[in-house]
Order: structure tokens, then C-alpha cells, then sequence
């Protein structure tokens, strides 16, 4: 098992990337992995007949080529210089897989103990926007966004509503609430108020469950809009992640987040967030 960047050779998100997946790894005390997934150049090609397309294709391909092996260069070396102090005592590893990052990233989250984007994967224009939203949304896979923020040194903060969510992103993630071992339980008590309640729902069924897996919590409230109330509660306690279940969906190659969803993943400032759907 490992903890898996996903790497797109721009320096300043893969070096967040990178330092996210080292915070992780040495909780978990397990492997970090660089990931550089760029397609087959010759898929992206369409094959032309007339003998002026040919020489068109070809200066294409080699383009698309030189523009990879850039990328990579760019990937390694940072994912290198972040690694390469060895104080950490962790095995890291890059690797170059030819493949789409969507089906590359889905891969590597299937079995790993969590993999991390960057946080500007958030943003439509970002190079692996697309694999975080088919990671998150279409393979319903756990992923970690790279904090803003400098990483906490504090408790995980879990956004616990009772939802099929919420419960998703506590399950997936239990091995790095574990590894971080103190909880703040988040809740609304207004947001809660707009449903039937549900005992699922009471903060006492997380702390019963979160303690048969030998986990400590407490409890805090949630003052204001959610979003901003559980930054603001992140920000008090120096947390060094937020736990929630991600709310929305995706509709050819269109990323449509529920509102607390989207104020988090658009936050200028923080913490490191496990998201599941």
C-alpha cells in the first residue's frame, strides 16, 4: 500500500501535491508514489489520408511529444527535490504510466491508502481536473485535496450530517483518522433542523463508532453557513484535515458540486480535505 501524488508537472501543484502525500504517508507510515499519467501521443491523433496530413500528423505527434517529455521532466524533478531529503525515512517512488490521468488516477485509488490532488484540481482549466472529478464523482473513490494552508499539526475535523456522504468519507478514510487519532466532530445543529431527524444523524452514533476503532472525539458546533463555519472551526483548532462526504455530481464532463462542497474545494485558505461521494 501507498500514498499516491497525482503529479502534472507544474512545480508549485505538484509540490503541494507531493508535501500533502509525505504529511500522509508518514501518519500512515507507508510508501509514497509520484504519478505522471500522460496518454499515448499517437491516440490523440486522427489518421488523415491525403499526403499533406501526413506530414501535418507527424510534426503534431512529435509536438504532443516533446511537450510530455516536458511535463515529465518537470514532475520528476520536483517530485525529487520534495523527497529527496530522505528525513522522512519513507520509500517514494515516481512513476510514468502511459494512460489517461482519469482512468490512471481511478487506478491507483482503488487500492491505495489515499491518493492526493492538488488543490487547484478543483478549477475546470487545471490540467487534472478532469481525473479528480472521475475519481471523485464517476468512480466514487476516496481522494485527499492538497491543502492551502500549511498543514495543521491539530486534530481531523469531521462535517458530520449522518448522510450517505458523510458516512462514505468517514468509512473510506477511517485508516487516516486513525493515524491522526484525535477527532473534532463537526456538526450544524441549524442545517440539521431542514430534516426528519434521523439517529443516524446524532453526533453519539460517530463517537460510539469513531471509539470502537480506538479513536478519541469531541464534539463542536458549527456557527454560520457550513462552509465557512467548518474553515473557521479548522482554523481554531490548527486541524490538520477536514473529513466530508462530497455532495453533487457529474454530467458529461460537467462538474456540478453541492454549495458546501464547492465553497470548500473554492477556499482560498485550507486544511488538507478527504472527500468522498
Amino acid at each position: 500500500m501507498s500514498v499516491v501524488a497525482m503529479l502534472q508537472g507544474s512545480e508549485p501543484a505538484d509540490r503541494a501535491a507531493i508535501q500533502a502525500a509525505l504529511s500522509v504517508a508518514r501518519r500512515l507510515n507507508v510508501p509514497v508514489q509520484g504519478l505522471c499519467a500522460l496518454p499515448d501521443p499517437n491516440a490523440a491523433m486522427l489518421v488523415m489520408s491525403t499526403p499533406e496530413a501526413v506530414g501535418l500528423s507527424a510534426s503534431t505527434a512529435r509536438a504532443i511529444m516533446d511537450a510530455q517529455e516536458n511535463v515529465l521532466k518537470n514532475a520528476r524533478q520536483t517530485f525529487e527535490d520534495v523527497t529527496g531529503t530522505g528525513a522522512h525515512g519513507l520509500e517514494c517512488r515516481f512513476v510514468h504510466e502511459v494512460q489517461i490521468a482519469e482512468h490512471a488516477g481511478a487506478n491507483a485509488a482503488t487500492l491505495a491508502d489515499a491518493i492526493v490532488f492538488p488543490h487547484s484540481a478543483a478549477k475546470m482549466a487545471d490540467p487534472l481536473s478532469l481525473a479528480f472529478e472521475y475519481v471523485l464523482m464517476d468512480a466514487r473513490l476516496p481522494v485527499v485535496m492538497a491543502g492551502t494552508a500549511d498543514p495543521g499539526t491539530g486534530p481531523v475535523v469531521i462535517a458530520w450530517d449522518g448522510s450517505n456522504g458523510a458516512a462514505r468519507a468517514v468509512r473510506f478514510h477511517l485508516p487516516l483518522i486513525q493515524a491522526f487519532g484525535d477527532v473534532v466532530i463537526a456538526q450544524s445543529q441549524k442545517d440539521l433542523g431542514k430534516d426528519q431527524p434521523r439517529s443516524a444523524a446524532d453526533p453519539a452514533a460517530l463517537e460510539a463508532w469513531l471509539k470502537e476503532h480506538g479513536i478519541t472525539s469531541r464534539r463542536a458546533d458549527i456557527e454560520g453557513e457550513v462552509a465557512s463555519g467548518l474553515l473557521s472551526l479548522a482554523r481554531g483548532c490548527d486541524a490538520s484535515m477536514i473529513v466530508a462526504g462530497a455532495y453533487g455530481h457529474s454530467r458529461m464532463g460537467e462538474r456540478l458540486f453541492g454549495g458546501t462542497t464547492r465553497r470548500l474545494l473554492d477556499a482560498g485558505t485550507s486544511p488538507a480535505l478527504a472527500l468522498a461521494r
